[in-house]
């Protein structure tokens, strides 16, 4: 299963969100939280550290990855890209484990 919540700021996505992954995760489910927000807040919403949280890197700060996967150079528009990249092996590489959770 795939959750994804979208929204404008300040209506709570991250505290949702945060609130699924636990539920989720309580259940005995395997749960990957993917905080795809450049200014990242899921990992704080699900109660770790600031020491922590800080150490994950945004997404929006791999434009090498992102650019080697998508076959798009960053800042371009227009260009033809990959819709559907190779990502299986993305958790395992950057991915930090938290009370049952992959952030």
């Amino acid at each position: 299963m795939k959750i994804a919540i979208t929204g404008k700021g300040g209506v709570g996505k991250s505290t949702l969100s945060a609130a699924l992954c636990r539920s989720f995760a309580e259940l005995g489910y395997n749960v990957l939280a993917v905080d795809a927000d450049p200014d990242a807040n899921l990992a704080l919403a699900l109660g770790m550290d600031t020491g922590d949280a800080s150490k994950i890197i945004p997404i929006s700060e791999m434009k090498d990855l992102v650019e080697e996967r998508t076959g798009a150079p960053s800042g371009t528009y227009g260009s033809t890209f990959k819709l559907n990249p190779k990502v299986d092996d993305i958790p395992e590489r950057y991915a930090t484990m938290f009370d049952g959770i992959k952030v």
